[in-house]
């Protein structure tokens, strides 16, 4: 498999004749918005390689998702927001469920959805998780993987060696960004992965890499997203959004 097989699935699907509206790339969060649809994805600030030329409102919706595949990262923000802005959506997400392609789970915490279903088993997560600990306590096992990792966390090179024998990977949705995610699917196959947070694209075509369960929020109040976006708040999505779980039919 490509490694960039996931992104041309995830950007396949979005119109390219439809252009971009508006988007702000922020210092906690990154929002575009297109076709009366708006998305969000976590900013990340590295930028050691130079930016595309083009003006990002001079792009249709499809090439500005497309920008999820740079390696300037801030730039592959805006591409995942552009992606979100797709994805994202409550219309979209109650139709795919009619059409009996995804099933939406309870409203959890993905952490306390699964706490039961965690007892006695291995538990890692790719970064770190607010509440995860909390439901993790009976779990066998647990590790956490980070770029930059606290005392009691393992580097991320880690992974190399610990995820093949995990049975749960929780892993963060800033992983689409940074161009780690292909990989991490590949050395968790052997066990259920769940995508967590508000940067994770609810795109159904994520099951067919590996991905168990997908949760993440709907953007409902677009207006709020841009405003709290602007202004740097820390739980931008969370507070325009709705959490939603979703798995395979």
């Amino acid at each position: 498999m490509s490694m960039w097989e996931i992104y041309d699935n995830l950007i396949e699907p979005i119109p390219d004749d439809v252009k971009i509206e508006d988007y702000f790339a922020g210092i906690q969060w990154t929002s575009v918005t297109a076709g009366g649809c708006t998305g969000a994805a976590a900013t990340n600030p590295l930028q050691t390689i130079p930016r595309t030329e083009k003006n990002i409102l001079d792009m249709s919706w499809k090439e500005a998702a497309g920008l999820i595949k740079s390696w300037n990262f801030t730039e592959a923000s805006i591409g995942a927001a552009a992606v979100n802005a797709f994805y994202n959506q409550p219309d979209r997400i109650s139709r795919l469920e009619r059409k009996g392609a995804i099933r939406q789970l309870s409203k959890e915490d993905a952490f306390m959805a699964h706490r039961e279903d965690m007892k006695g088993k291995k538990v890692a997560t790719i970064g770190h998780f607010r509440f995860a600990g909390k439901y993790l306590k009976e779990a066998k096992s647990c590790v956490i993987l980070e770029r930059n990792p606290m005392n009691g966390d393992y580097p991320d090179s880690a992974c190399e060696y610990i995820l093949s024998d995990r049975d749960f990977v929780f892993i963060t949705g800033f992983t689409l960004v940074n161009k780690t995610l292909p990989r991490l699917l590949e050395l968790s196959r052997n066990a259920k992965v769940i995508l967590v947070g508000p940067s994770v694209a609810l795109a159904p075509g994520l099951f067919d890499f590996g991905v168990w369960e997908l949760a993440g929020t709907l953007i409902t109040e677009k207006k709020l997203t841009e405003e709290f976006v602007k202004k740097g708040e820390h739980k931008a999505v969370i507070r325009s959004g709705l959490p939603v779980r979703l798995s395979q039919k």
